[in-house]
């Protein structure tokens, strides 16, 4: 445990390397909000992280939050060549994740997992982080892994000026999107040997250059028990969407059976 005085000394340099970088170009409330952001999101654990990431130069400072889930929180932060990076963090203290087993049974990652809610979130973190990566290699239009350490992992910034790119559920959309969209997890399955497992119209973004997929965090390697289960609900939910916006697309039942074949 951290005595009083040496975290209040660590939230202290924080809160002066978050703050010192471009003070007259900010207003008070686009700079991270420190007391706030600690009571929902940072504890002991992940402000030393934080810290550490400053100090070996991966982030030069943050700025206010640009998205949530029911297990993490997005943060726009930005490196010290003034490149913005999206900073995700997953909440320690979150019930959620026991609520994942399902995701976990069957991943190598996890079957020696020491016990504890804060190892469980550490090992999602750097599944999600590998997972990426590993769809970069296939050639997926998803976001780009930087870096990953305990419950923070650092993205790149998918918008621009700290405005992240629209969600399908936020843009216009058409038929090249749907097919774009199922040629997605087509090649997820196919070429990247994942499935993302919770793909819906909120963690697709719509950029100039196509569509872009991110929240890999319950994706599973497609030998998973339930990996063909979570692909045709995959299917199912962006064909729902798609229908939604009065698109005429194919039954979800055959693009499952032709993915899979």
């Amino acid at each position: 445990m951290l005595s009083d005085d040496i975290q209040e000394r660590l939230e202290k340099k924080i809160e002066d390397r978050l703050v010192q970088k471009d003070r007259e170009k900010k207003t008070e409330k686009d700079i991270f909000n420190k007391n706030k952001v600690i009571s929902e999101v940072l504890d002991k654990s992940t402000i030393m992280t934080l810290s550490g990431m400053i100090n070996d130069g991966t982030l030069s400072y943050v700025n206010g939050a640009v998205g949530s889930g029911k297990e993490s929180k997005i943060y726009w932060g930005v490196d010290p060549s003034c490149n913005d990076l999206a900073i995700k963090i997953y909440l320690v203290t979150t019930s959620n994740f026991k609520k994942r087993m399902h995701y976990l049974i069957g991943d190598h990652r996890f079957t020696r997992m020491k016990k504890g809610t804060r190892n469980m979130v550490a090992l999602w973190t750097r599944k999600e982080f590998d997972i990426l990566n590993q769809c970069l290699k296939s050639g997926i239009p998803c976001v780009k892994p930087i870096t990953v350490n305990k419950n923070v992992v650092v993205l790149e910034f998918v918008g621009k000026d700290g405005v992240p790119s629209p969600t399908l559920v936020e843009a216009e959309v058409d038929y090249d999107d749907y097919e774009n969209a199922v040629k997605i997890i087509s090649d997820l399955y196919r070429r990247a040997k994942i499935v993302h497992a919770d793909l819906s119209e909120y963690n697709i973004l719509k950029t100039d250059k196509g569509l872009v997929v991110f929240d890999f965090g319950s994706a599973v390697d497609i030998r998973h028990p339930n990996a063909k289960e979570f692909l045709e609900r995959d299917i199912r939910n962006i064909t729902k969407f798609f229908v939604k916006r009065g698109l005429t697309v194919e039954n979800p039942i055959d693009v499952f059976e032709r993915l899979i074949k």
